[in-house]
């Protein structure tokens, strides 16, 4: 079974479905043909049944009509008044009522039913004792029937080595035997033609039984049945319905039961149930030919709702196998609102969505590149700046020019912190060196006309930045704050403050500079505006961390301008190449 499983799992879809359709299409197919060829089978059976008990039943009427004739011949002879004279009251001239009215009436019946063997009257008269028609009482005290012959005006019949009896008592009117020498009136008939339509029953192995009134068998006849079987002694006591089965030998038997009134019998045919031919040809090859004409069918619809599913399921995996190899830029979709036309949707969406990610992936990496080469524009030659500043450094010292001296220097640690050695991050504190060197340097360029502060948590020293991120902002604040404050008003500052807010760094810088409009302070993060370079470091630190980081303007006019700026807290680990973030 498992094996199967796995073959099954492994087929292709279109033969899975294929196999499932056919799978649940061939079940109820073949029972429903199976069904119908069991209840046709089943009508025919019932159909052979009833032609069989109607058979019977005419058999039975028939040999009822054959009774009832001979019954008619014996009632003619024991009700004949001349009959009863001789033998109950034994009176008249029996010599002369013999010749002229026994023998002829008696050959009579004999020459005009030839199924009539013998007619005699057994009696124990011996004066009138004549031929073959009128014979001594004992010679029936060795034969069966004479036990039977009990009731007054009742017909006794038996049967013996292929011959029937029917014997009669001959009694008054009131029915009871008159004189010492009472008569029996005895009649042979020829069995076989008594019951030759039982011989013609149409079905290829049965039996026949006639009972009679106590039960006991008349007749017992098997026609191509076993010849072991013990019919007689089996048969009567289960006959409990005109028609209904019994078992005999380990074999099921079919019996339809029939009376026969006349005489008081009961005829019972049995058959093997299993011999009761039904032409089943016809049956079988309807049921085969609507079955393989509903399969054809199927297998056609089948063919077309396969082909209908799968084609569609396999023109989406050529699209899939082409975006595979790389084509990002093919059209995805289909009209239908069914599953697979929902998987194909939502696939060329996701491809729609892949596409402008890589878009926005591939500007941000060219927004990335512009910012690093500003950044790197700005950036002079370092060889040649470092010699140029010590050769300034050392004229200054010859001349004991020492504020030169130490403005030099400051210039030259400042750039050796911007250039940071061609890498894009430096640590927090290298970051707050450099922005006190570059504002020391604008501080003497100003003529020390401004303060500036820097307040920033310990916390913060360990973790690292991008480079050169406080230089622009700086430049901003006193480009577009200090520089713009009136002669003769306050004094020009710029604070410098830093510290954590959960996981992130934030960093603020404020000055106390007229301030701009808030359409303004909105616009300068929006666009790359005229003397402003704060575009350039928001969109370096989101393309490096993300969406949830960059800078924030808060100004008003007239009350100076704050730039927040928050990052990640995290340690940059520098490669050759690129460098990996560390997450605190």
């Amino acid at each position: 079974m498992r094996r199967f499983l796995a073959f099954f799992q492994n087929l292709r879809f279109k033969q899975k479905l294929f196999i499932s359709y056919i799978v649940v299409s061939i079940i109820p197919v073949l029972v429903l043909g199976l069904f119908s060829y069991h209840q046709a089978s089943s009508l025919l059976l019932q159909q052979a049944k009833q032609n069989l008990d109607g058979a019977i039943s005419q058999i039975a009427e028939t040999i009822n009509f054959r009774a009832k004739q001979h019954e008619a011949i014996i009632n003619s002879i024991t009700q004949n008044v001349v009959f009863k004279r001789i033998f109950i009251a034994n009176d008249g001239d029996f010599p002369l009522l013999y010749r002229d009215y026994v023998d002829p009436f008696f050959s009579n019946i004999l020459d005009f039913n030839t199924d009539i063997l013998q007619i005699s009257v057994f009696t124990d008269n011996p004066s009138i004792l004549r031929g073959e028609y009128i014979l001594p009482l004992g010679l029936t005290n060795d034969l069966p029937w004479t036990s039977r012959v009990a009731k007054p005006k009742e017909t006794q019949w038996n049967i013996r080595n292929g011959k029937l009896f029917a014997t009669r008592l001959f009694v008054s009117d009131d029915g009871v035997p008159l004189g010492k020498s009472p008569g029996v009136l005895f009649l042979s008939i020829d069995a076989d033609s008594m019951f030759q339509d039982l011989n013609e029953i149409k079905t290829n192995a049965y039996g026949v039984l006639i009972l009679d009134k106590q039960g006991n068998p008349v007749l017992s006849k098997n026609f191509r049945l076993a010849a072991n079987l013990s019919v007689p002694s089996v048969i009567p006591a289960q006959l409990n319905e005109k028609i209904g089965s019994f078992f005999m030998n380990h074999t099921k038997y079919m019996y339809i039961t029939e009376d026969i009134p006349e005489p008081g019998w009961k005829l019972v045919y049995f058959t093997p149930k299993n011999g009761i031919s039904v032409d089943a040809k016809s049956i079988v090859s309807a049921t085969v030919l609507i079955t393989v004409i509903c399969l054809a069918v199927l297998l056609l619809i089948i063919w077309m709702f396969s082909n209908t599913f799968v084609k569609r399921i396999i023109k989406l995996n050529k699209k899939m196998l082409i975006v595979e190899n790389g084509n990002l830029k093919i059209d995805v979709s289909s009209q239908a609102r069914d599953e697979i036309g929902q998987l194909t949707n939502r696939f060329g969406n996701m491809l729609t969505n892949i596409n402008t990610l890589i878009e926005e992936v591939y500007q941000s990496k060219i927004t990335q590149k512009e910012a690093e080469l500003k950044a790197l524009q700005t950036q002079i030659n370092p060889h040649f700046l470092y010699n140029t500043l010590s050769i300034i450094n050392w004229k200054a010292l010859q001349i004991d020019a020492m504020e030169i001296s130490q403005l030099t220097n400051t210039v030259s640690r400042f750039y050796r912190t911007v250039l940071n050695k061609g890498r894009n991050f430096i640590p927090v504190r290298n970051e707050l060196e450099n922005a006190k060197d570059y504002m020391h340097i604008q501080s003497i360029m100003h003529n020390y006309s401004y303060d500036f502060n820097c307040e920033v948590e310990e916390a913060l020293m360990r973790f690292d930045m991008i480079n050169l991120i406080f230089q622009p902002i700086l430049e901003n604040a006193l480009e577009h704050g200090i520089d713009k404050l009136r002669k003769g008003s306050e004094r020009g500052r710029i604070v410098l403050r830093g510290y954590m807010v959960g996981n992130d760094l934030v960093f603020s810088i404020e000055d106390n500079g007229p301030g701009m409009t808030r359409e303004l302070a909105d616009q300068i993060l929006m666009m790359n505006t005229t003397g402003y370079g704060l575009k350039n470091v928001h969109d370096r630190i989101q393309i490096r961390f993300g969406q949830g980081y960059g800078l924030r303007i808060h100004s008003e006019l007239g009350k100076g301008t704050k730039v927040y700026l928050n990052f990640p807290a995290y340690l940059a680990i520098e490669t050759p190449e690129e460098p990996t973030h560390k997450k605190k």
